[in-house]
Order: structure tokens, then C-alpha cells, then sequence
């Protein structure tokens, strides 16, 4: 080798070279590097040996130039996905306060990538867990997507080894799936930072304790987090939380603790206000209200916009992903893939001269 000169690097291996030494065809070495079960377990054994023997590694440039291909040509069907539903009637689940607004996230990057969703309420009395995982396998069905559950600390029984499955959320807690959700602790802390920002001093938080068990206590969290980070003179008020959320309880509360901003639940809000009214307490020239997630579709309640289109999308990309990669079962790690929710003004809080 002449001076100064740098050696050339050895050629990169190939999948077309591992066939070779495999004595397959590229197919089965391309199926067999992403475990695909159609390849028998031993071919699987013996292509990833050689693979690791003759150091292969995927060409990044093929495959960005495969992604972008993919993602230029119209998706062509791939699959059936199922919308996991639980409540006590198969409809129920579209009266949970941001449920449809998930589901039609979901429903539409399905179809994006190829995917039908269908509803799948297996909360059925009538379905066993046998015979629930028998009727989505005759669907054609290989993802799960689970909606919210109607109760905190809930439980499915699937045969989950035949299925990739997310959880939308903190209320299924046997198996325990991946789940895609909103960030809702730091979604609290930004709500109490925004309302401060517009004048407010004595920032209440009120909700049913189910609301916040149901979110694994992130609300409350991230509520007592951002008191702790409020500049002096903002007063630091307790919290009232209660299974049995009733006007009774809450007016005593709202006038023991005087909040001029009072942060509750998404689907108790507009009773709230008017809870407020009865104390004669106007909405938002008095006291303000905002929640950690605004209602779908509603324009009036101030407060933070979980964008649950976006959620339900998040849910189907991680899905179909682990379809690809041929993951299924109950993970060893699950993962908690979280969202930023934005403020929105709203009309129920307004800026405020701060005392």
C-alpha cells in the first residue's frame, strides 16, 4: 500500500450475501432478521448466527430510502385492529368524557397505514377469555388498542401471547401493557403556572378522587408539585378530594378556602360553575374554573387541550409498530409513551388584577 493512502473499508454484508451462505432466498432472510413466526424457529437460529459471524448490520440508507417509499405510496391493507372496550353496555364507552375523541385519532391514522379499527366490547357477559380471543383471532385481528376502562385498577383476560396491545391510559392494571397517554402531571403543573401568569392567587383544586385514582394520582401530583414552585405571596390551599363529589361538600369547601381559581374535572366542570353561581360566585368575573382536560369538543372550558385526536394516533403507531416487529404478549418492560397537552384560553378564566 502506497503511503499517505487509506485502507478501503471491507464490503457491507448483505441480506442477499446471508441468503447465499444460508442457501434460502432474500425473503427468508429479510423475515427471518425480524423474527417473523412464518420462519421456522431453526432458520431464524441459524440466519441470526451468521448474521452476528459475518458482522451484518441494516444499511441506513436503504432504509430511509424504504420509509420514504412507504410513505409515498397510497397504504394498501394490512390488517384489522381492535378498539377494546369494557363498560357495561358495548356503546357505553362513548359517554367517558374524551373516549370518542381517542377513538377517532385512532380510527383515522389507521387507516392511514393500512388498518381497519373495529370495535371490540369484551366486556360482554357472554364472552369468556377463551372465547373473546377466539373471535378476534376470526377477525383477522392482530392489535389491540384498549380504551380507557370505566374503573380504576382494571382487569382483562385475553390470551395476549396471540395479540400486540396498548393501553390508552392508567385504568387497566392486569396485564400490564404498554401505555400511551397524556403527560397529565406536567399537563397539572403547566395549568397551575398559566392560571398564576394570569393573576391568580389562591388556586384551588377540586375533583372526585376517583378522577385522580383513575390517572394514577398524577393530577394531585403534579398539582402539589406546582404549589411548591409558585413565588411567595401565592397561597397554597388543600386540596379537596372526595368519593362522594357533591355540591354540599364543595361549597363548604369553596368557602373555607376562598379560591379565586378553582381547577377540577373535565366532566364536572360546567357543574362546578354552577355549584360557584349558587354561592353566588360568578364564572369568570368572580372565581375562575379550568381542568387539566378540556372536554372534546368543547370551546367553552378553559384549561389544557390534551389533544386526544393526536393520543388515539400515538396508540395505533405504537400498535401496528409492534406488529411489525413481531412483539406480542404482556411486555417484561412495559413503556409509558406520554404526551404534552397546550393550554387553551377558554372563557371560564379571565386576567385578573393580583392582590
Amino acid at each position: 500500500m502506497l503511503a499517505g493512502m487509506i485502507p478501503s473499508a471491507p464490503p457491507r454484508v448483505t441480506q442477499r450475501d446471508l441468503a447465499r451462505l444460508a442457501k434460502v432466498s432474500h425473503t427468508t432472510v429479510s423475515l427471518a432478521l425480524r423474527d417473523h413466526p412464518s420462519i421456522p424457529a431453526e432458520t431464524r437460529a441459524r440466519i441470526a448466527g451468521l448474521a452476528r459471524k459475518h458482522r451484518y448490520r441494516p444499511d441506513p440508507m436503504l432504509a430511509a430510502l424504504n420509509a420514504y417509499r412507504v410513505n409515498r405510496t397510497p397504504s394498501r391493507f394490512q390488517g384489522t385492529l381492535a378498539w377494546v372496550t369494557s363498560f357495561e353496555t358495548a356503546g357505553a364507552w362513548r359517554g367517558m368524557i374524551q373516549a370518542e375523541g381517542y377513538f377517532l385519532g385512532a380510527e383515522a391514522q389507521a387507516g392511514r397505514l393500512g388498518y381497519k379499527l373495529e370495535e371490540f366490547w369484551i366486556g360482554d357477559p357472554k364472552l369468556s377469555a377463551r372465547r373473546a380471543t377466539q373471535v378476534l383471532q376470526a377477525r383477522g385481528v392482530r392489535g389491540l388498542v384498549v380504551a380507557p376502562l370505566p374503573v380504576a385498577h382494571g382487569n382483562l383476560a385475553l390470551d395476549w401471547a396471540k395479540f400486540s396491545a396498548v393501553a390508552l391510559g392508567y385504568s387497566l392494571s392486569r396485564p400490564q401493557l404498554h401505555v400511551v397517554m397524556n403527560h397529565q402531571f406536567r399537563n397539572m403543573r403547566h395549568l397551575v403556572r398559566q392560571l398564576h401568569s394570569l393573576g391568580y392567587r389562591r388556586i384551588g383544586f377540586a375533583m372526585p378522587a376517583t378522577t385522580d385514582e383513575r390517572v394514577d394520582h398524577n393530577y394531585l401530583g403534579g398539582y402539589w408539585i406546582a404549589q411548591q414552585d409558585l413565588p411567595a405571596g401565592a397561597a397554597r390551599l388543600d386540596p379537596w378530594l372526595d368519593v362522594a363529589f357533591a355540591e354540599t361538600g364543595f361549597r363548604v369547601w369553596a368557602r373555607e378556602s376562598r379560591p379565586d381559581a378553582v381547577i377540577t374535572s373535565a366532566s364536572w366542570a360546567h357543574r362546578v360553575i354552577e355549584w360557584l353561581a349558587a354561592e353566588g360566585r360568578h364564572v369568570p368575573r368572580d372565581v375562575g374554573v379550568a381542568v387539566a382536560s378540556i372536554p372534546f369538543g368543547d370551546d367553552t372550558i378553559s384549561g389544557i387541550d390534551e389533544n386526544v385526536r393526536a393520543v388515539g394516533a400515538m396508540a395505533v403507531d405504537t400498535v401496528v409498530g409492534m406488529i411489525h416487529r413481531n412483539e406480542t404478549g404482556i411486555p417484561t418492560t412495559p413503556w409509558r409513551i406520554l404526551a404534552e397537552g397546550t393550554w387553551f384560553r377558554g372563557r371560564t378564566v379571565r386576567r385578573v388584577q393580583a392582590g
